[in-house]
């Protein structure tokens, strides 16, 4: 792990030095920590979930840099893990196994050099009930990824007028291996029809981020005075 600091420390001053945003933090690039990591599902030779001309990885990313932004404007600490159509996996140099495992392993690598208040893995959905549609929230078994996930799911249900519960998400590697709290969070279902068509609308990709951001407020609203506060 300390190779691995040291890896995204250097990585960071190569970045900063070329104008590079792959990795884009609101503050100073040399500091590992932030607030929140928003981990930008998919990308580069993985597409993630496809219907069509339409690719998952290109709509995390849309929905991504609007939270990022948002986020950073309500002057939070926030790390995004890309800000183009790259795989992570290329940067991956320290575990085993194939390019998906290297993609997750840097994921969660990432985040646990930074040490962050919360990781947000987003994603989008893919079932072959095509009538299946609407948010859901994924969730590390601790107290503060439950809290999160489960304001997470409220705020998004009010944007589709759905009643979701968020779920455990115990066979999901990126949620297994953080050790810092972390939720995956699904925009829709790419397979359904209108949550396609939404989740390209760069109007409905904002009113995504912002419900992001209500709940993110609402988690650090709760925790900054309570047990769970670093």
């Amino acid at each position: 792990m300390k190779r691995l600091l040291t890896i995204v420390l250097l990585f960071l001053c190569l970045l900063a030095a070329a104008g590079s945003d792959a990795y884009a933090f609101a503050g100073n690039p040399l500091l590992p920590y932030a607030d929140i990591i928003i981990d930008v599902g998919h990308g580069g030779v993985d597409s993630g979930a496809r219907y069509g001309k339409y690719q998952e990885k290109d709509m995390n990313l849309a929905i991504s840099k609007k939270t990022y932004k948002l986020l950073q404007k309500k002057g939070y600490r926030v790390i995004i893990n890309r800000t183009n159509d790259y795989a992570l996996s290329q940067d991956n140099k320290w575990s085993y196994g194939g390019r998906h495992r290297k993609d997750l392993a840097q994921r969660s690598g990432i985040a646990n050099t930074i040490k962050p208040k919360m990781m947000l893995s987003m994603h989008i959905n893919w079932s072959g009930k095509p009538n299946r549609r609407g948010p859901l929230v994924f969730h590390q078994n601790r107290s503060e990824s439950i809290l999160f996930a489960n304001l997470l799911q409220n705020s998004l249900n009010r944007v589709y007028g759905s009643k979701e519960l968020p779920i455990l998400g115990k066979k999901y590697y990126v949620l297994r291996n953080t050790k810092y709290p972390a939720v995956i969070v699904e925009f829709g279902f790419i397979s359904n029809k209108t949550d396609r068509k939404l989740l390209n609308s760069s109007h409905h990709q904002a009113k995504l981020a912002d419900a992001v951001a209500r709940a993110v407020d609402e988690y650090f609203g709760m925790v900054n005075n309570s047990t769970f506060s670093r």
